[in-house]
Formats: C-alpha cells, sequence, structure tokens
C-alpha cells in the first residue's frame, strides 16, 4: 500500500519529471473523445487556463514561505495557516487545469483520478516525517489546520516574512510546470505541430 508513495517520495523531482513528460504525450496523441464538441472545448480550455493560473500563483504563493525553511521551520503562516498541504492543493488545480485547458476532459479527470490515488499515501508519509522532526508542535498544528479542504477563517500571515532568493529562484521552473506546458501545447497546436504528430 505504501510503496509507489514511499518510492514517489523518495525520487519526487525526478519522478514528476517523468510524470510531465508523460501527461503531456498523453494530451499530443490521445485527442478528446468525439463525444466532446467545439464548444465544450473552448469552455473546457478558458476554464483549465484559470485553473492553470490559480495553480501557478499559489505555487508560487507557497514557494515565498516555504523556500528555504523546508523540514528546518515549521511553517503554519500564509498558505499553510489554511490548509497542511497547499503546494498539493495546488498541483491538483494545477492537473485537473492542464487537462483542461488542452480541450481534453477525459486527461482532466485521469490526472484527478490518479491524484486522488497517489497523493493520499504521499501525504501520510510525509506527515509521519514532519511529526518526527517537529513533535508536539506539528500535533497542535493538525488539529488546528486542515489536510485537504482549505479553511479561510484560520488565515493569518505575518508583517514580514523572509526567504531564500536562492531557493525561491530555484523553484520558480518547478512552481510554473502547468504553464510551460500549455505554452508548449500552444505552440504545439498553432504551428501545426499536434496534427502532424497526431497523424504519424
Amino acid at each position: 500500500m505504501t510503496a509507489a508513495p514511499t518510492l514517489f517520495l523518495g525520487h519526487r523531482i525526478g519522478w514528476s519529471r517523468v510524470a510531465v513528460i508523460l501527461v503531456f504525450a498523453f494530451a499530443v496523441f490521445v485527442p478528446a473523445p468525439d463525444i466532446i464538441t467545439p464548444r465544450i472545448q473552448e469552455l473546457s480550455e478558458l476554464l483549465g487556463f484559470g485553473l492553470l493560473a490559480v495553480a501557478a500563483l499559489g505555487r508560487l504563493w507557497c514557494l515565498s514561505y516555504i523556500a528555504g525553511f523546508k523540514n528546518e521551520v515549521l511553517v503554519t503562516e500564509g498558505p499553510y495557516s489554511v490548509v497542511r498541504n497547499p503546494l498539493y492543493v495546488f498541483n491538483f488545480i494545477g492537473a485537473v487545469g492542464f487537462g483542461l485547458a488542452v480541450e481534453n476532459p477525459l486527461l482532466a479527470a485521469l490526472l484527478a483520478l490518479g491524484f486522488f490515488m497517489l497523493y493520499p499515501g504521499v501525504v501520510r508519509l510525509e506527515e509521519e516525517r514532519m511529526e518526527q522532526l517537529f513533535g508536539e508542535s506539528f500535533a497542535r498544528y493538525c488539529e488546528a489546520t486542515p489536510r485537504w479542504l482549505p479553511q479561510w477563517s484560520n488565515f493569518h500571515e505575518p508583517e514580514t516574512w523572509t526567504i531564500n532568493p536562492q531557493r525561491f529562484r530555484a523553484g520558480l521552473v518547478n512552481a510554473m510546470w502547468f504553464l510551460w506546458a500549455f505554452m508548449l501545447w500552444e505552440v504545439f497546436e498553432e504551428f501545426g505541430i499536434l496534427l502532424w504528430l497526431r497523424g504519424l
């Protein structure tokens, strides 16, 4: 039960990059089902782009708090004051948003399903590690802050917050991967590469 989350957690960046490549390949080579009308595709793309923007901005928001502090300080401010796993919440929004943005609701549904299959185990393992690192402080944080569904009444933030600019800069590419993938998709679509690849 925990084998897949453990494997993912140990090599998260590598597996995430593989996942991005596979998802992009699926989007390129597997068109939306014929029952998806052009009108629905247009609405799907619009909604998906909105979700991508939310995901990218949300991940940058999280990064501004966590960069340079992960596993060193128990961060409970900003996005971490309303939900314990805001990065994963924004990952979910971005994954579904990408599927919709490339006009393929089937892909969006598959990505949502994959998220629900993998991430609960990953979060459980991460929380075990956080409990070892921060003990009673983390236990109190868990009692006050939900795991998945944000509780905005809990929101609080400091007047000032120090970040590590090098780690923030290093995290920018990963924080924006949803938008990079969508931009690449748009290039493929605009220059006919998409139709050419699907005709191979």
